[in-house]
């Protein structure tokens, strides 16, 4: 049976933050896993090589200042969060160098320097999870974050709404598009899938080569009862017909591959992802 052992969830201390903590957490106790919180801040001689040449060494003294005022800010806020949920309220803290203990929830704040695109990836790898606010949410670059997770990590991306991070999987909707990337997710989502209520499968009807009641039999050999739910698309984009159809069955979280299209083709033309990012008010699994 597939088990998260190690959650790894990133806190900026953007408006997200306490979204990725909250969810992070409630996983991490409903599977028994260790949860990582990983906080990056920023190293000023990153900037040099891209504004350093030319300018004077009062400009510079005046942007590494800027950066470091910036990095306390963002620490307090994830303090306070950390302190607020984890060390405050008495859930049992480990040290981020150690192994997690099978079965045993645990809680650790990790603190690097340096860019959070490239850490997330490198810690992603060995984690079983990782958790993000959506985009929009991060202070940073939110965007280069969830592309180092998904592209970089080959590990799922759970993606948590500043409203409703808690208490969810219990009504799971599965976007079945028969692509490679959505096999993925619903395999990496098995954990959740299995403990859902009810999981249903959505298709839209485009002549593709999405088999939803494929995807049902699937389900039943890892003992989940999935219901087929086939639509047919109108005007609308493809992303907000999703989430329509997915609100149609109550779900409170989604699952889907993510970008089957170039990521580049995706943001110029639209595409299932990027509306998905820019509109879920849900959580969402997501895989490459």
């Amino acid at each position: 049976m597939m088990v998260w052992a190690n959650v790894l969830a990133v806190t900026d201390g953007g408006a997200g933050c306490e979204a990725a903590m909250t969810a992070a957490i409630d996983l991490g106790q409903r599977f028994g896993a260790r949860v990582e919180f990983l906080h990056v801040e920023n190293d000023a001689r990153d900037l040099m090589p891209f504004v350093g040449e030319g300018m004077s060494a009062t400009a510079m003294e005046q942007i590494m200042a800027s950066v470091d005022a910036r990095n306390v800010a963002r620490r307090e806020t994830v303090d306070k969060s950390y302190k607020r949920h984890c060390s405050g309220a008495g859930l049992p803290e480990t040290d981020p160098g150690l192994p997690p203990e099978p079965g045993q929830f645990s809680v650790c704040l990790h603190r690097l320097t340096g860019r959070e695109a490239e850490q997330v990836e490198r810690l992603g790898r060995l984690s079983d999870l990782i958790v993000l606010p959506f985009p929009a949410a991060f202070e940073g670059d939110g965007e280069a974050t969830l592309d180092a997770a998904l592209f970089g990590s080959g590990r799922p991306v759970l993606l948590a709404p500043v409203s409703n991070s808690k208490n969810f999987g219990k009504k799971i909707a599965v976007a079945w598009d028969g692509s490679k990337e959505g096999a993925c997710a619903v395999t990496a989502a098995l954990p959740l899938l299995k403990e859902a209520e009810s999981v249903v499968a959505i298709t839209a009807r485009e002549g593709g080569e999405a088999d939803p009641s494929a995807l049902a039999r699937y389900l039943a050999g890892h003992r989940v009862a999935a219901k087929t739910w086939a639509y047919t698309p109108g005007s609308e984009s493809i992303a907000a017909g999703l989430l329509e159809q997915a609100d149609h069955a109550h779900a409170d979280m989604l699952v889907m591959g993510a970008y089957g299209h170039s990521r580049l083709r995706e943001r110029i033309l639209g595409g299932a992802t990027q509306g998905i990012l820019e509109h879920a008010k849900i959580p969402v699994l997501m895989m490459h």
